[in-house]
């Protein structure tokens, strides 16, 4: 794939979002053809081959965003899967590392889509991460994306505090961009 093109982003993603379907689609059929669970274990395996090509696809422009949303349909995928009110240890022990896994992924992912200066609602994304996490813990699965939560909580402070106290706003400089600063290009908070 030639990524060099401006659409190649959307080409791959594209590409990966029909290729999760299909084989979350198999698995699912798989297990119903079995009338027998799939382990989470299996399944969660099945789905973390997909990451290499989720990273690749972040490091193209505008990739990031793209690759933030197919890992979080990767986790969905996961929790559609089924067991979760089983209580089994080994489902929740395989539920928490394939998030674990996913959440490395997705620490680095934001941190590309902040630095991108994508101008794009955080606060819609962490409640929606929220939710999730919630309906997981009562299954007694969490945590859930911890670390990318605390990344973009960070990013959203470090933005306000650049917005000023008491929520005045940026002032926009001649060339159109508040505070001389594009979205995310100042300096970022510490995420380590």
């Amino acid at each position: 794939m030639d990524d060099t093109t401006p659409d190649a982003a959307v080409t791959l993603n594209a590409q990966l979002d029909r290729k999760i379907t299909i084989v979350n689609f198999d698995l699912h059929r798989l297990q119903d053809d079995l009338n027998d669970s799939i382990s989470s274990s299996h399944f969660a395996s099945a789905m973390l081959k997909f990451l290499p090509d989720i990273q690749r696809l972040s490091l193209l422009p505008a990739g990031s965003r793209h690759a933030f949303d197919l890992v979080l349909k990767l986790g969905g995928n996961l929790n559609s899967h089924g067991g979760l009110d089983s209580g089994d240890p080994e489902d929740i022990t395989a539920r928490r590392n394939f998030y674990a896994s996913l959440d490395h992924t997705m620490g680095e992912i934001v941190g590309r889509r902040f630095s991108e200066g994508e101008d794009w609602n955080v606060q819609r994304e962490i409640k929606r991460i929220e939710k999730t996490a919630s309906y997981l813990r009562t299954f007694g699965v969490e945590p859930y994306f911890p670390q990318t939560l605390d990344l973009m909580r960070q990013e959203m402070e470090f933005q306000s505090q650049q917005n000023g106290a008491g929520g005045q706003q940026q002032q926009q400089q001649p060339n159109g961009v508040p505070n001389g600063v594009p979205n995310g290009q100042g300096t970022p908070p510490r995420y380590h």
